[in-house]
């Protein structure tokens, strides 16, 4: 839900104590697997400003850390799920979640040619890597989107 034109909430927690404790209770509302878009106290753009101007209250390891256990939250029950340990499991309705939240995507075979001026174009299939490899690598990835969507991009 986006603000009124002209509303800004950025002054909302003026001591480092306010704003520290405002990040507590933002980390803990994400640890428990909910985005940063429904955070009841502010809007994700406030979060995103407060943790660009003040990044000594709102540190980007705690913020790190939040959104990397509140995926865990999901992530264990998608597990739990495909396991039969829910009743009336949609893995269709938790898929798409999962590619709305941690950008998840169909896993696309990837398929390149190579021309000698010798040879005749020699097809190659690009094999999957191992799923620990791809597991660390979303993990990396995610975190730099979660950063870039917490500091709108910027490195500063």
């Amino acid at each position: 839900m986006s603000e009124p034109e002209g509303y800004d909430d950025t002054g909302k927690w003026k001591t480092s104590k306010a704003r520290k404790e405002a990040c507590a209770r933002f980390c803990d509302h994400i640890r428990q697997g909910f985005s940063m878009d429904c955070f009841p106290e502010a809007s994700a753009r406030t979060i995103r400003h407060y943790a660009k101007a003040y990044p000594e209250d709102f540190q980007a390891e705690k913020l790190e850390a939040a959104a990397r256990e509140g995926l865990l939250v999901w992530e264990q029950l998608g597990l739990q799920g495909a396991k039969g340990e829910i009743a009336k499991f949609s893995a269709t309705a938790w898929m798409f979640n999962m590619k709305n939240r941690a950008g998840w995507r169909d896993r696309q075979e990837t398929r390149s040619e190579t021309v000698a001026a010798d040879q005749t174009p020699a097809k190659q299939t690009v094999k999957p890597r191992p799923t620990g490899e791809i597991a660390l690598s979303m993990m990396a990835l995610m975190a730099q989107a979660e950063y870039e969507r917490w500091t709108d991009g910027d490195d500063a």
